[in-house]
């Protein structure tokens, strides 16, 4: 009968040895908080090319014209409904003072 459980016994002491060996050095949970580090990336910041300084006021409106996009570095699109281009003109230059923009690097394409 020795001969025949022999397998069965090995075993058996196998599974008590790991079983003891577990309940020594194993895992216990002693309630301790690791704080864990995250790194959050910096938003970044957005870069006002020089050529399209007004790029976040667009479009702008105004009584009898809009603008609504850039053509090119530093050219605004406006369009005219009704008034005279002479005073857009006049409004347009007003707004790129009250933006602090050089006027006159800017040039105006009207609709």
């Amino acid at each position: 009968m020795n001969k025949k459980y022999q397998l069965v016994i090995i075993l058996i002491i196998i599974a008590l040895s790991l079983g003891i060996i577990k309940l020594i050095f194993g895992y216990r949970d002693r309630g301790e908080v690791t704080n864990l580090i995250t790194m959050i990336p910096p938003t970044p910041t957005p870069v006002v090319d020089s050529n399209y300084q007004l790029w976040e006021q667009l479009p702008y409106s105004g009584k009898g014209f809009t603008i609504d996009r850039y053509l090119g570095p530093k050219q605004l699109a406006i369009k005219v409904k009704g008034i005279d281009k002479k005073i857009v003109e006049k409004k347009v230059i007003e707004w790129l003072v009250e933006q602090k923009v050089a006027t006159e690097s800017y040039k105006l394409v009207f609709e």
